[in-house]
């Protein structure tokens, strides 16, 4: 029996009605119901099952749980948690919150950390320590005096366990915090738990966080490395000593010997050069432009997926729109306006020879069409809002495009779509994945070429454009002219 037949079979019984009565009710021959419940037959047609159900008088939540087992029967149960993962790190980002203020710690936390501090300057070799709040401690006043000069920090360490006791400290400093981070994922994790794109989320969530975060990935067992001292497989690196973490979080070894300490070293330098980058990150306007014109030499868009809060209109600024609205008392201006020109050029010669499909918000875009200002970038890179003479020239390349048959919009239901202005989203199917960040008056570009992540987004966004949410391409575009005629 598939997952579908199982749960209708249950609901069948719970409300104490017959397969002949529901197929009367439905108005289905009642062999062909019997097969559907009992998973002879697979049930494909959405909207027979939609008759069911309501048949069947289900609550909200007993209809969602039949509905999750059609989508799990129609895809399988590896593609549909994956793409809920999926949904649940592009939501997860909506709950970001950089430079939130924060409040002053209590004299008596300061002081009680710079005694801690003080205690472990006194500890010489190696030191075990024992008691789960006893190693949250020691953890957090080592990270926190790394922090505080600005050394490197190396972690060896999951997302899952103590990381977040580092972080909860290195989130204080910023922009000062330089951490190269260690990472093992599971090489045949469990379908239904999507452990690894669990990882990836939060090495996201941290990249935002931290500026200088270099996180790398291997497959394997955190415990491999040690032979015999496989009950403490974690640690941290700072520039004066190392912990040795147990698996249970209730122990350290803190070391602070230095020949100890390069033997950790090593070892981490050895694991290091085995490992692949799970996420590059680019920050700040020159670089991104340097970060695309490198990416144009690499890239060919075939079959780009692309989600973005507005009209992602870059390729169709010529120099002139670029020169009239970009600040010149910007940093490095002469320099920036001549780089942005050349690869807003470049991006357009390199898309047209692709196909692009491109998720949008409309209320953004309708935004943009009343009022010229482009949300979705900080407006530091704008001397003004675009005039309508402007919007129309932009909206005008962008049509052309659509009928050239290159360039495709798909407008997804504001209520669901799953990302806010400060976030875009590119894929190109088994190649490489891309997310564009922006704030303030920063860019920031975060670029996978890890397998799950790529085809999980990828496989996700397609899903997207053939679900009923989306508008299809021709009632977009109908929708953008109406737009268009009514305010500009």
């Amino acid at each position: 029996m598939s997952v579908l037949s199982k749960s209708l079979e249950n609901f069948i019984r719970q409300k104490k009605l017959s397969i002949a009565d529901l197929a009367k009710r439905c108005q289905i021959d009642r062999s062909t119901m019997y097969q559907y419940v009992h998973g002879k037959r697979s049930l494909q047609n959405r909207e027979l099952l939609e008759n069911i159900l309501a048949e069947l008088r289900l609550t909200p939540e007993e209809r969602f749980r039949v509905m999750e087992s059609f989508e799990i029967t129609q895809i399988g149960e590896e593609r549909y948690y994956r793409r809920q993962k999926i949904k649940e790190i592009f939501e997860s980002l909506l709950t970001l919150e950089e430079n939130s203020p924060k409040t002053l710690p209590k004299q008596q936390e300061v002081t009680g950390y710079v005694q801690a501090i003080q205690a472990i300057s006194q500890i010489s070799g190696s030191r075990l320590i024992s008691g789960e709040l006893k190693v949250q401690k020691v953890i957090k006043c080592i990270i926190k005096d790394a922090a505080e000069r600005g050394s490197r920090i190396c972690l060896f360490l999951q997302p899952e366990n103590y990381f977040a006791h580092a972080m909860s400290v290195v989130y204080e400093y910023p922009e000062n915090c330089r951490i190269t981070h260690i990472i093992c994922l599971n090489a045949n994790p469990d379908p239904m738990e999507c452990d690894n794109l669990e990882i990836i989320k939060r090495v996201i969530r941290s990249g935002i966080a931290i500026r200088d975060y270099q996180p790398f990935y291997y497959y394997g067992n955190p415990s491999e490395h040690y032979g015999m001292m496989n009950m403490m497989p974690y640690f941290i690196m700072v520039d004066d000593c190392a912990m040795q973490i147990a698996i249970d979080g209730k122990a350290v070894i803190l070391h602070k010997d230095k020949e100890v300490n390069q033997y950790f070293q090593e070892t981490f330098g050895k694991m290091l050069r085995r490992c692949h980058p799970l996420m590059k990150s680019t920050l700040g306007l020159e670089k991104r432009v340097a970060w695309g014109m490198d990416e144009l030499k690499r890239t060919h868009y075939n079959n780009t997926i692309e989600m973005s809060s507005g009209l992602c209109s870059l390729q169709f600024w010529n120099p002139e729109l670029i020169k009239k609205y970009l600040p010149p008392a910007i940093p490095d201006y002469e320099n920036l306006l001549k780089g942005i020109a050349h690869y807003a050029s470049g991006l357009y010669q390199a898309k047209k020879k692709g196909q692009i499909k491109i998720l949008m918000n409309p209320c953004f875009v309708l935004a943009f069409i009343k009022t010229g200002v482009i949300k979705e970038y900080p407006s530091i890179y704008f001397q003004a809002p675009l005039v309508p003479e402007d919007r129309k020239y932009i909206l005008k390349q962008i049509f052309q495009a659509m009928e050239e048959g290159w360039y495709h919009i798909y407008f997804m239901e504001e209520s669901i779509f799953p990302l806010d202005y400060r976030w875009e989203a590119v894929v190109q199917p088994h190649k490489s994945l891309y997310m564009q960040y922006c704030i303030d008056d920063q860019f920031r570009i975060f670029e996978f070429e890890i397998p799950e992540a790529v085809d999980a987004v990828s496989d996700y966004l397609e899903s997207l454009i053939q679900s009923d949410s989306v508008m299809d391409e021709d009632t977009s575009r109908g929708l953008m002219r109406r737009w268009i005629e009514e305010y500009l």
